[in-house]
């Protein structure tokens, strides 16, 4: 029985070998790993091997590849061409087409990037988001009872338009009396013009009758940088100006121009077992230093299963200069579970 099984698994091995493109990096060690080239970059190459899933190696390890399967490749004076990375007989590296003479490559060092060929068709948005859900619910000396609600959503077309939605809404009962009252709504468009570089605009809508806000309105527009974008790491930075306009319930109405800023951060830790975010947003009126307004969300989720994780997070809203009665800081901490997908 395990002659047979050792034949079965010699014959899957042949069988993946012939019919799988055979790509191949030799190390600076001499080592050489074959599969199939998922990407290069600057600073990195992906390939996925039969016996240990995608490797991720250093570009500056790597001293020979070579590929097997037609791929993107874009050289640093901008030309790109879509063939066979080879070398030829005397050893030059080249790129094989199929309706022309190779083209030599002075290097590895003069390739940008290696990626898939483009199919031709239309690109499509990415779909991927959460909602959140905290409540508490507590009865006998106390009747307290607690919801809030987040969810955020994101459609995306890499390096080229990003559509962002988020809503909350947070509600809090004890003895029977609303003690808390909040809704917000964003929406964002960024649009990716230089690589990482995007300009986006945005808008912001908050109410909350507790802090004396009828109505808080922004309207936004800037530029961003997008240092990573994968499920692994997000992280961009952006600024940009504002304008702002609050109707309150009690206090004198304001309205200003302003400066604005962003921070997003998305990353998994320990092989995927935690979700790290941390999402901060600032507006500073260009007419008194007071109109400073600062949000930010802090957490970390749990995956449990399909989709589902726990999830724990502080929210900060400080306001520099809040309405008369009210304070300028108001800190939440959410216990709560996830959907994301």
């Amino acid at each position: 029985m395990k002659t047979l099984f050792k034949c079965l698994l010699y014959l899957a091995s042949g069988l993946y070998a012939t019919v799988s493109p055979a790509d191949q990096a030799t190390l600076s060690n001499g080592d050489r790993i074959s599969g199939i080239l998922i990407e290069q970059t600057l600073d990195k190459v992906v390939i996925e091997t039969p016996y240990a899933g995608k490797i991720t190696i250093k570009r500056n390890e790597i001293n020979r590849l070579s590929t097997d399967h037609r791929l993107r490749i874009q050289l640093q004076d901008g030309r790109w061409f879509d063939g066979l990375l080879k070398e030829d007989p005397s050893g030059h590296l080249i790129i094989e087409t199929p309706n022309r003479e190779p083209v030599t490559v002075n290097g590895l060092d003069t390739i940008t990037a290696i990626g898939a060929v483009p199919s031709g068709k239309p690109m499509e948005y990415e779909w991927r988001g959460n909602i959140t859900l905290a409540g508490e619910k507590q009865s006998g000396n106390t009747d307290t009872d607690k919801l809030n609600i987040h969810s955020r959503v994101v459609a995306e077309k890499k390096k080229h338009d990003r559509f962002t939605i988020e809503a909350m809404l947070a509600r809090e009962h004890a003895d029977n009396r609303l003690t808390k009252e909040q809704y917000r709504l964003n929406g964002k468009y960024d649009h990716f013009f230089r690589k990482n570089w995007f300009g986006f605009v945005g808008t912001a809508f908050e109410q909350d009758p507790f802090r004396d806000i009828d109505l808080r309105s922004v309207i936004s527009a800037g530029s961003g940088y997008q240092f990573y974008d994968s499920d692994a790491l997000r992280l961009s930075l952006e600024a940009g100006l504002s304008y702002t306009d609050t109707r309150f319930k009690v206090d004198q109405d304001d309205s200003y121009a302003g400066f604005n800023w962003g921070l997003n951060w998305e990353q998994s830790l320990l092989g995927e077992r935690l979700k790290f975010f941390h999402r901060q947003h600032g507006n500073q009126g260009l007419d008194s230093i007071d109109n400073l307004i600062i949000k930010a969300q802090t957490g970390v989720r749990i995956p449990i299963a399909a989709g589902l994780s726990a999830s724990a997070e502080y929210d900060l809203d400080w306001d520099r200069s809040p309405p008369d009665n009210t304070d300028s800081t108001d800190n939440t901490y959410l216990l709560g579970v996830d959907y994301n997908w």
